[in-house]
């Protein structure tokens, strides 16, 4: 029991941590990256759907799943890189409002499951059942994932704390004016910044659907999205406070799926973490200081 708890701990951590960490790198830039959660659901659909496509044309998963298993990550997260295009076009070129543009991909991204769930083989009796490794069911994958995710965050520290073009990165969403004068292209790292946040939100995505659930009878992933972005408020956009925040809420989302207590009120456990992360949130936004240009299209026109 207590190493299922630990696993299912770490896997809460690393997707918390992962999500809300592709919004901050978003937010950075001056882009607010609402669709998190539709690039999460992007994501882990591409990755459970692909082995099922390839049994309609008689692959054997069993002889190829190393192979399929690192394609169907590469598709899922090329899926949602193609996917974020839109997100860019409508806030970069359209300068529409980023809010929206957000929940057009939320909608969307729902939209598509839905219709890939009822599609005949594929999402068989309303279900996709994701596709897990042989290997990776019988060894504690979620220690990779742990690892990887640690090497991830200790980067991107570093990335914004010592370098050139993390300091360029923070500009544009703090002073986008000052790195355009200097012949720095904000736009551009507005649009790098989505194209890695979305791909980020989308391995997320995946690893929720390897260690948390496996079998989608409505495409969503829970609200995780939304929660992470209740996770980069409370970080204060700052990567280690971020990481802590999400091992936080991982503690409690583990201990909500977990629990069971005999007629809580009407199984009303598993709400409590996200009780919890709207309280939260409402109390840090009054110290809350986000990127001055977040959600402000640049125009250099208007300089």
């Amino acid at each position: 029991m207590s190493e299922a708890l630990i696993r299912y701990a770490l896997s809460f951590f690393v997707i918390f941590s992962l999500a809300s960490l592709a919004a901050m790198i978003c937010e950075r830039s001056g882009v607010i990256n609402l669709g998190i959660e539709g690039f999460m659901i992007i994501g882990c659909m591409i990755y459970a759907l692909l082995p099922k496509a390839l049994a309609i044309i008689n692959v054997d998963y069993d002889s190829y799943w190393i192979i399929i298993f690192i394609a169907s990550i590469i598709l899922a997260m090329l899926g949602t890189f193609l996917f974020s295009l839109l997100h860019s076009f409508i806030v970069l070129k359209l300068k529409t409002d980023q809010i929206v543009s957000g929940t057009v991909i939320n909608l969307l991204a729902q939209g598509i499951g839905f219709f890939l769930v009822g599609v005949e083989n594929l999402g068989s009796s309303g279900n996709i059942q994701g596709t897990i490794s042989p290997i990776l069911q019988e060894t504690p994958a979620v220690s990779i994932y742990f690892i990887i995710t640690l090497i991830f965050i200790t980067g991107l520290f570093g990335y914004f704390k010592f370098t050139k073009t993390g300091t360029r990165h923070i500009a544009a969403g703090e002073n986008p004016n000052a790195l355009d004068t200097a012949g720095v292209s904000v736009n551009k790292y507005r649009f790098i910044a989505i194209s890695v946040s979305s791909c980020l939100a989308g391995l997320a995505g995946i690893i929720y659907t390897i260690n948390i659930k496996v079998q989608f009878a409505v495409p969503d992933v829970n609200g995780i999205g939304f929660i992470s972005l209740a996770i980069m408020v409370i970080g204060q956009w700052k990567v280690l406070l971020i990481v802590f925040v999400s091992f936080v809420f991982s503690i409690f989302f583990t201990i909500g799926k977990m629990i069971n207590i005999p007629n809580f009120t009407f199984g009303l456990a598993p709400l409590l973490p996200f009780l919890m992360s709207l309280v939260v949130m409402v109390i840090a936004s009054k110290w809350s200081i986000a990127p001055k240009e977040a959600g402000i299209p640049f125009d250099k026109t208007l300089r």
